[in-house]
């Protein structure tokens, strides 16, 4: 087993010389004076269980001594038959262990491995409380802008025509000898119109202040049998419209309507020349002007504020590199009062056939204090994204075979025809601490010409997630430039597996590649949720307790 370890993509020539040596792209990458390490246990893929410590075995050997042997700055215990051991501690997830082995001229091997460790839960639960998510005083103002703009660019009359007739007077089975019918064929409100919303105590306070609304009607009536029609305009010059919109939960879903409505109107005129007496005591239309643009305003406000909501709360299926993977968020819980509104959401994010999954390691957190004062916060727990990453090791959504004859893979696409990738270990995301860090542990990738398998490799990385915005304004989880540790591997190897300094550099440079494209196309499935309608900008991201918090301003 000869092993080396590289830091980035750009510091790969400088990892495999000394500082004061020519890069010669021909030499040996391994320092052949560096002693050889080998951890034998835990073995690749291993799940040790809830467990703080665990017991790492192995050989360690050099041409003359090996002076020490450390794991992750352990000392360990070294045999004079060459093997060691050490007792090493682990956290919740995916660990990696790095042992190195120094001679006494301070010549270093090196090897790492991958081990899980942790409590688990079955894969096929809903994550609770997975997403937290604020709403404040500054984000509901903004919704109500955004409503102010749909009911005054909007279609009005298409919200109103579910309700026609809106006036149904003496003929409840349909039209007789003695009715009144009004049927909405426009609505129209002045740009100078208003709709405040803002957070009270249990609910949402909505003020629809509408100017110069008009609503054209058409009215059908029938007096002793004798029928008639005509077209009428019906308007004021100012209407005001208040409520509470009241938002819960209900089973899977927000549920969401508008009560206590009280309707005031100002400047009330309409034109109702040539209908008969019975008619207009039949219309009351001064009375019913209020009710039908009350209506209007309900049937505009709940499903705008609603598909805000909406937003939080989805269900859909994205593609990850291929395999399929299910993303299920629902509310859990909404707590409203006059700073703004908190929604608590429970997720299940799997990957299609992860039947095999063991489970993932899940660790109870505490739900972050939100902010109130900033205009949107968004925690997202680590156990949510580490069912994902779970289940989607377990669909085999990180292993995959390509053909490095075809497609543009640079120099490794010279050297080889084919790599087959498994990776042994689930990855893992970490948010306890100060950074949010991506774990992905023991990728074998195995480089073959024809049928001979002539490199392989084991890849270990660790890379820092950061949060993105997309083209459409879409939050979404990336990650940064990783570090990697590539063991260059002798077992299973046709004949010596001797690489170049060229021939490493460029093997690491394709590991790191895929360990870019397969943390971010798994962790990018996250769900970022926003609220519709709402657009976010200063973003910033903060960790606590185990969440991914992130906070931005309201524009």
């Amino acid at each position: 087993m000869r092993t080396h370890s590289i830091i980035a993509l750009g510091l790969v020539a400088g990892s495999l010389i000394g500082c004061d040596q020519e890069y010669d792209p021909d030499a040996p990458a391994i320092d052949p004076n560096a002693p050889r390490v080998h951890i034998i246990s835990p073995a690749r893929g291993t799940f040790a269980g809830d467990v703080a410590m665990v017991t790492v075995t192995g050989t360690a050997f050099d041409d003359e001594a090996v002076s020490s042997v450390t794991v992750n700055g352990v000392t360990a215990q070294v045999q004079a038959d060459g093997s060691f051991s050490a007792l090493v501690p682990v956290t919740a997830g995916t660990n990696l262990l790095h042992a190195i082995a120094k001679d006494a001229q301070g010549n270093a091997g090196k090897e790492s491995r991958a081990v899980v460790a942790g409590p688990m839960e079955p894969i096929a639960q809903m994550v609770p409380q997975a997403i937290t998510a604020s709403m404040t005083a500054q984000t509901f103002d903004a919704i109500g802008r955004g409503l102010t703009g749909y009911m005054t660019g909007g279609n009005l009359t298409a919200a109103v025509a579910p309700l026609n007739p809106v006036i149904n007077y003496g003929a409840p089975n349909g039209p007789d000898c003695l009715y009144a019918q009004g049927r909405v064929t426009g609505v129209t409100v002045g740009s100078t119109s208003k709709i405040l919303l803002a957070p009270q105590l249990g609910g949402i306070y909505l003020e629809a202040d509408l100017v110069n609304p008009k609503v054209n009607m058409g009215l059908a009536w029938s007096v002793s049998c004798i029928d008639g029609s005509r077209n009428v305009s019906v308007g004021a010059s100012r209407i005001k419209i208040t409520g509470v919109l009241k938002l819960g939960v209900n089973g899977d879903k927000f549920e969401i309507h508008l009560d206590d409505q009280d309707v005031r109107i100002t400047g009330f005129n309409v034109e109702l020349g040539g209908i008969p007496g019975e008619v207009i005591n039949y219309l009351s239309l001064d009375t019913a002007l209020g009710p039908i643009i009350g209506w209007m305003v309900e049937r505009f406000a709940v499903p705008y504020v609603n598909s805000s909501l909406q937003a939080l709360n989805e269900t859909k299926t994205v593609d990850v590199l291929g395999t399929l993977v299910d993303i299920k968020v629902r509310p859990a819980r909404i707590d409203i009062d006059i700073p703004g509104a908190v929604i608590e959401l429970d997720t299940q994010l799997r990957a299609r056939n992860d039947s095999a999954s063991p489970g993932f390691v899940y660790v109870t957190n505490q739900v972050p204090v939100m902010d109130m004062n900033r205009g949107f916060e968004l925690a997202v727990a680590d156990d949510g994204a580490n069912q994902l990453l779970g289940s989607f090791w377990a669909a085999k959504g990180m292993d995959a075979g390509i053909d490095l004859a075809n497609g543009s893979y640079g120099e490794v696409g010279k050297l080889y025809d084919r790599v087959e990738i498994q990776t042994k270990v689930p990855p893992f995301v970490d948010a306890s601490g100060d950074k949010l860090v991506l774990t992905v542990g023991d990728m074998l990738a195995t480089f073959k010409n024809g049928a001979k398998i002539t490199t392989q490799v084991a890849v270990n990385a660790q890379v820092e997630l950061k949060v993105v915005a997309g083209v459409d304004g879409a939050l979404r989880l990336d990650v940064g430039t990783p570090t990697i540790y590539v063991d260059v591997l002798d077992e299973n190897v046709d004949g010596a597996n001797q690489l170049s300094n060229a021939q490493f550099e460029a093997v690491s440079s394709f590991a790191l590649s895929r360990i870019i494209a397969v943390g971010s196309g798994a962790v990018g499935a996250v769900p970022l949720p926003s609220f519709g309608g709402v657009a976010v900008q200063d973003v910033s991201v903060t960790e606590q307790h185990g969440y991914l918090v992130v906070g931005g301003e309201i524009e």
